[in-house]
Protein backbone atom coordinates (compact mmCIF):
# COMPACT_ATOMS: atom_id res chain seq x y z
CA UNK A 1 0.00 0.00 0.00
CA UNK A 2 2.53 2.56 0.94
CA UNK A 3 5.24 1.77 -1.97
CA UNK A 4 2.15 2.93 -3.86
CA UNK A 5 1.54 6.20 -1.81
CA UNK A 6 3.38 9.27 -2.35
CA UNK A 7 2.96 10.73 1.19
CA UNK A 8 2.30 8.69 4.12
CA UNK A 9 -0.23 11.57 5.47
CA UNK A 10 -2.08 11.03 2.31
CA UNK A 11 -3.29 7.55 3.82
CA UNK A 12 -6.79 7.26 5.55
CA UNK A 13 -5.93 8.23 9.57
CA UNK A 14 -7.37 4.28 9.56
CA UNK A 15 -4.12 3.43 7.41
CA UNK A 16 -2.11 5.67 9.47
CA UNK A 17 -2.73 4.09 12.34
CA UNK A 18 -2.38 0.57 11.01
CA UNK A 19 0.97 1.56 10.05
CA UNK A 20 2.48 2.74 13.13
CA UNK A 21 1.78 -0.32 14.70
CA UNK A 22 3.50 -2.26 11.92
CA UNK A 23 6.65 -0.51 11.93
CA UNK A 24 7.60 -0.76 15.42
CA UNK A 25 8.00 -4.31 14.91
CA UNK A 26 7.08 -5.14 11.22
CA UNK A 27 10.52 -7.17 9.92
CA UNK A 28 10.03 -5.20 6.34
CA UNK A 29 10.59 -1.91 7.50
CA UNK A 30 13.87 -2.15 6.28
CA UNK A 31 12.67 -2.85 2.77
CA UNK A 32 10.38 -0.15 2.66
CA UNK A 33 13.07 2.59 3.61
CA UNK A 34 15.38 1.26 0.90
CA UNK A 35 11.96 1.45 -1.36
CA UNK A 36 11.70 4.85 -0.70
CA UNK A 37 15.40 5.72 -0.73
CA UNK A 38 15.26 6.79 -4.26
CA UNK A 39 12.15 9.44 -3.81
CA UNK A 40 13.84 10.89 -0.50
CA UNK A 41 17.33 11.68 -2.39
CA UNK A 42 15.37 12.87 -5.75
CA UNK A 43 14.01 15.72 -3.08
CA UNK A 44 16.78 16.45 -1.04
CA UNK A 45 18.94 16.90 -4.20
CA UNK A 46 15.99 19.22 -5.57
CA UNK A 47 16.66 22.02 -2.82
CA UNK A 48 13.59 21.45 -1.21
CA UNK A 49 14.04 22.25 2.32
CA UNK A 50 12.47 19.67 4.83
CA UNK A 51 9.91 21.02 7.76
CA UNK A 52 7.97 19.77 9.93
CA UNK A 53 4.06 20.29 9.25
CA UNK A 54 1.03 20.36 11.48
CA UNK A 55 0.29 16.37 10.42
CA UNK A 56 3.93 15.14 11.00
CA UNK A 57 3.78 17.31 14.21
CA UNK A 58 0.78 15.14 15.19
CA UNK A 59 2.44 11.86 13.62
CA UNK A 60 5.18 11.70 16.23
CA UNK A 61 2.88 12.43 19.24
CA UNK A 62 0.85 9.39 17.92
CA UNK A 63 3.84 7.16 17.63
CA UNK A 64 5.30 8.31 20.52
CA UNK A 65 2.19 7.31 22.37
CA UNK A 66 2.04 4.48 21.39
CA UNK A 67 5.29 3.54 22.04
CA UNK A 68 4.68 4.52 25.75
CA UNK A 69 1.56 2.81 25.84
CA UNK A 70 -0.33 6.25 27.32
CA UNK A 71 -2.67 9.27 25.74
CA UNK A 72 -0.62 12.17 26.81
CA UNK A 73 2.51 14.05 25.83
CA UNK A 74 4.17 17.01 26.50
CA UNK A 75 5.99 19.06 23.66
CA UNK A 76 7.97 21.50 23.61
CA UNK A 77 11.50 23.26 22.12
CA UNK A 78 11.29 25.20 18.87
CA UNK A 79 8.22 22.88 16.36
CA UNK A 80 6.38 22.93 19.46
CA UNK A 81 4.98 26.19 17.98
CA UNK A 82 3.45 24.81 15.32
CA UNK A 83 -0.25 24.04 16.55
CA UNK A 84 -0.19 27.87 17.46
CA UNK A 85 0.91 28.62 13.68
CA UNK A 86 -1.56 26.68 12.88
CA UNK A 87 -4.22 27.68 14.86
CA UNK A 88 -3.60 31.39 14.34
CA UNK A 89 -3.63 31.24 10.50
CA UNK A 90 0.49 31.45 9.92
CA UNK A 91 2.53 29.96 7.87
CA UNK A 92 4.62 26.78 8.62
CA UNK A 93 6.98 26.62 8.81
CA UNK A 94 8.00 29.79 11.37
CA UNK A 95 9.09 32.83 9.50
CA UNK A 96 12.55 33.74 9.49
CA UNK A 97 13.83 30.52 11.09
CA UNK A 98 15.65 27.71 9.89
CA UNK A 99 13.33 24.80 9.86
CA UNK A 100 14.12 21.63 11.89
CA UNK A 101 13.06 17.77 11.52
CA UNK A 102 13.10 16.97 15.34
CA UNK A 103 10.34 17.18 18.17
CA UNK A 104 11.14 17.48 21.67
CA UNK A 105 8.45 15.44 23.44
CA UNK A 106 8.18 13.78 26.97
CA UNK A 107 5.43 11.35 28.64
CA UNK A 108 6.40 12.37 32.21
CA UNK A 109 8.69 9.11 32.44
CA UNK A 110 12.23 9.53 32.09
CA UNK A 111 12.96 5.70 31.23
CA UNK A 112 9.86 6.05 29.06
CA UNK A 113 11.53 9.27 27.54
CA UNK A 114 14.59 7.12 26.69
CA UNK A 115 12.70 4.45 25.34
CA UNK A 116 10.87 6.89 22.86
CA UNK A 117 14.08 8.76 21.57
CA UNK A 118 15.59 5.19 21.10
CA UNK A 119 12.34 3.68 19.02
CA UNK A 120 11.47 7.09 16.95
CA UNK A 121 14.40 9.40 17.40
CA UNK A 122 17.01 10.55 15.05
CA UNK A 123 18.58 7.34 12.72
CA UNK A 124 15.71 5.45 13.50
CA UNK A 125 13.60 3.35 10.86
CA UNK A 126 10.71 5.88 11.96
CA UNK A 127 13.72 9.02 10.94
CA UNK A 128 14.46 7.26 7.57
CA UNK A 129 10.56 6.74 6.39
CA UNK A 130 9.18 9.80 7.58
CA UNK A 131 12.24 11.99 6.95
CA UNK A 132 10.92 13.86 10.77
CA UNK A 133 11.79 12.06 14.44
CA UNK A 134 11.16 12.58 18.26
CA UNK A 135 13.92 13.29 20.41
CA UNK A 136 12.58 12.26 24.29
CA UNK A 137 13.54 14.23 26.70
CA UNK A 138 13.11 15.01 30.35
CA UNK A 139 10.37 17.03 31.02
CA UNK A 140 12.39 18.62 33.63
CA UNK A 141 14.72 19.52 30.36
CA UNK A 142 12.00 22.32 29.72
CA UNK A 143 13.57 25.87 31.60
CA UNK A 144 10.49 27.63 31.33
CA UNK A 145 8.52 30.13 33.99
CA UNK A 146 6.96 28.43 37.14
CA UNK A 147 3.21 28.65 35.24
CA UNK A 148 3.67 27.44 32.00
CA UNK A 149 1.56 24.91 32.27
CA UNK A 150 -1.72 26.93 33.30
CA UNK A 151 -1.17 28.86 29.97
CA UNK A 152 -0.44 25.89 27.57
CA UNK A 153 -2.49 24.74 24.83
CA UNK A 154 -4.17 21.36 24.53
CA UNK A 155 -4.62 19.83 21.32
CA UNK A 156 -6.49 16.40 20.71
CA UNK A 157 -4.59 14.13 18.03
CA UNK A 158 -6.97 13.65 15.41
CA UNK A 159 -6.55 10.03 14.70
CA UNK A 160 -5.44 8.60 18.10
CA UNK A 161 -7.36 11.00 20.34
CA UNK A 162 -3.72 11.58 22.15
CA UNK A 163 -4.09 15.01 24.59
CA UNK A 164 -1.10 16.96 23.61
CA UNK A 165 0.27 19.83 25.92
CA UNK A 166 1.92 22.55 24.23
CA UNK A 167 3.35 25.78 25.60
CA UNK A 168 2.44 29.12 25.28
CA UNK A 169 4.65 31.28 22.49
CA UNK A 170 5.60 33.55 25.17
CA UNK A 171 6.22 30.61 27.76
CA UNK A 172 8.79 29.26 24.51
CA UNK A 173 10.36 32.24 24.02
CA UNK A 174 11.83 32.17 27.61
CA UNK A 175 12.77 28.67 27.91
CA UNK A 176 15.10 29.77 24.30
CA UNK A 177 16.48 32.80 25.87
CA UNK A 178 17.30 31.00 28.84
CA UNK A 179 19.42 29.34 26.89
CA UNK A 180 20.92 31.83 24.20
CA UNK A 181 22.64 29.99 21.19
CA UNK A 182 22.25 32.02 17.98
CA UNK A 183 19.13 29.82 16.98
CA UNK A 184 17.65 30.62 20.09
CA UNK A 185 17.42 34.11 19.54
CA UNK A 186 16.07 34.01 15.87
CA UNK A 187 13.47 31.34 17.35
CA UNK A 188 12.59 34.11 19.65
CA UNK A 189 12.60 37.37 17.28
CA UNK A 190 10.29 34.79 14.64
CA UNK A 191 8.10 33.65 17.20
CA UNK A 192 7.76 37.50 19.21
CA UNK A 193 6.75 38.94 15.75
CA UNK A 194 3.70 36.79 15.89
CA UNK A 195 2.90 36.60 18.93
CA UNK A 196 4.00 40.05 20.50
CA UNK A 197 4.57 39.77 24.04
CA UNK A 198 3.93 43.22 26.44
CA UNK A 199 6.56 44.92 28.69
CA UNK A 200 4.38 44.08 31.60
CA UNK A 201 3.84 40.51 30.89
CA UNK A 202 7.21 40.12 29.92
CA UNK A 203 8.62 40.74 33.52
CA UNK A 204 5.76 38.45 34.96
CA UNK A 205 7.52 35.13 33.25
CA UNK A 206 10.90 36.36 34.37
CA UNK A 207 9.71 36.41 38.06
CA UNK A 208 7.79 32.97 37.37
CA UNK A 209 10.93 31.95 35.93
CA UNK A 210 13.40 33.06 38.85
CA UNK A 211 11.13 30.64 41.11
CA UNK A 212 12.23 27.39 39.89
CA UNK A 213 15.55 28.43 38.23
CA UNK A 214 17.23 30.98 40.13
CA UNK A 215 20.43 30.24 39.46
CA UNK A 216 19.58 31.06 35.76
CA UNK A 217 17.72 34.15 35.74
CA UNK A 218 21.01 35.91 35.42
CA UNK A 219 21.67 34.65 32.17
CA UNK A 220 18.25 34.98 31.36
CA UNK A 221 17.85 39.12 32.00
CA UNK A 222 21.19 39.43 29.99
CA UNK A 223 20.01 37.55 26.56
CA UNK A 224 16.65 39.43 27.52
CA UNK A 225 18.22 42.41 27.08
CA UNK A 226 20.09 41.55 24.05
CA UNK A 227 16.78 40.16 22.18
CA UNK A 228 15.30 43.35 23.03
CA UNK A 229 18.13 46.04 22.22
CA UNK A 230 19.94 44.40 19.43
CA UNK A 231 17.64 41.85 17.81
CA UNK A 232 14.22 42.53 18.21
CA UNK A 233 13.25 45.67 15.82
CA UNK A 234 12.30 48.79 17.86
CA UNK A 235 8.89 48.57 15.94
CA UNK A 236 7.98 45.13 17.24
CA UNK A 237 8.46 46.10 20.84
CA UNK A 238 5.39 45.95 22.77
CA UNK A 239 4.74 48.79 25.36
Amino acid sequence: MLFHTDRFLELTPHEQAWWDQLIQSAPFAPVLVRQKAKGKRQKENSGQQTYMTLEQFDHICRAAAAVAGIKKVYVFGANAIIPWLAQAGHSIPLPDFVPSRELDISVGDEKMDTLIDGSIGELSVFDQTFSVYAHGVSLSAFQAPANWQKRAAQRTEPVSGVEIIVPHPHDLIISKLAVGRPKDFAFAVAVARLFPMADAELKNLIGEFRAVHPQAEAALRANVEIWQNKILPTENKQG
